[in-house]
């Protein structure tokens, strides 16, 4: 019998990672698609199982022993039957049966859990939180995802939504109706709400390095062409940030004050693209509203394994859970 692997899968709002990863947490191979929820669930449940039988193929070839299949989604999950409950971005993929799926395709068990979860426990169990019992994590992509580590264990909470931060509340718009406003953490920094006004600023000029890569199409906005723009000098652009940025570190700092743990880890997309900024901006925010015994003891720092980090969460919880 060779070394033993696991086919790791992050499924994303905008891309999904499918990795081959030893035991050692090397990846030897992955499979990267768009999840493109606009082209319904046939079309992703084909470019998913396509994938998960060329990671069995590569697997084979190198004489490893696949011990199953361990999957990060975005949205709920349901641990038990090993399917996506809902998922507000991916909405085709609501009542998804991703276990059974991959079960007839390659014909392996599949473990599964939250992406931001599986991030944070990748994170705390191998990278730059590890040793870390009481772990925050916010982590900036389609939307902003958050986790936490209480104890050492992730903390799933009552239905599997321990940890978002993302409808976390900074100020009220729109009476009643405040949840669905501009005042959550979802709507001043997920990659939409910054990408729309971004867009507003190439429009009037004040960022004509963006303008000039992705003219008014917001589906062109990435993190990448943010980060590019900002270091061609679209000022306007790195102001943006900072300043949406600075408003998550402000908006954290109840739940730093209340959950008081040892490390928050920032990750996801933006993270990775301008990690120094962004660990700067959140913590200036940050800071100014802790209690002092709480940002004495407190440390934040980005994620190591950057976008891989939901494929290695997932894999050690593969490897863990499934003999």
């Amino acid at each position: 019998m060779g070394e033993r692997a696991v086919i790791a899968i992050d499924i994303g709002g905008t891309k999904t990672l499918c990795a081959l990863v030893t035991e050692q947490f090397k990846i030897i191979a992955d499979v990267k698609f768009k999840t493109a929820p606009q082209d319904g669930r046939p079309a992703f449940a084909k470019q998913l199982t396509t994938a998960a039988r060329e990671l069995a193929a590569k697997a084979g070839k190198r004489r490893l022993h696949l011990v199953g299949i361990g999957i990060a989604s975005a949205g709920r999950v349901d641990r038990e039957s090993c399917g996506i409950t809902a998922s507000p971005n991916i909405l085709c993929l609501e009542g998804f049966p991703a276990g059974a799926v991959l079960k007839r395709a390659v014909k392996l068990d599949s473990v599964i859990g939250n992406d931001v979860q599986l991030a944070l426990y990748g994170e705390q169990q191998l990278g730059v939180a590890k040793g870390c019992a009481h772990v925050l994590g916010v982590f900036f992509g389609t939307g902003v995802g958050g986790a936490a580590i209480i104890n050492g264990k992730i903390y799933h909470g009552a239905n599997g939504h321990g940890g978002n931060v993302g409808s976390t509340l900074t100020h009220q718009i729109g009476g009643v109706d405040g949840l669905e406003s501009h005042g959550i953490l979802d709507r001043i920094a997920s990659k939409a709400a910054i990408a729309g006004a971004a867009i507003g600023m190439g429009v009037k000029q004040w960022a004509p390095h963006l303008y000039k890569e992705v003219g008014t199409d917001i589906s062109k906005v990435t993190w990448g062409s943010l980060a590019r723009a900002r270091k061609a000098g679209d000022k306007k652009v790195e102001e943006l940030i900072r300043s949406r940025l600075r408003v998550v570190g402000v908006a954290l700092s109840s739940i730093v004050n209340f959950l008081n743990p040892e490390m928050l880890v920032l990750g996801g997309g933006l993270t990775e693209e301008m990690p120094k900024l962004i660990v700067s901006e959140v913590e200036n925010g940050l800071r100014e509203y802790l209690n002092s015994d709480v940002s004495r003891k407190l440390k934040i720092k980005a994620a190591k394994f950057g976008n891989k980090a939901g494929v290695i969460g997932a894999a050690k919880l593969a490897f863990k859970k499934l003999k």
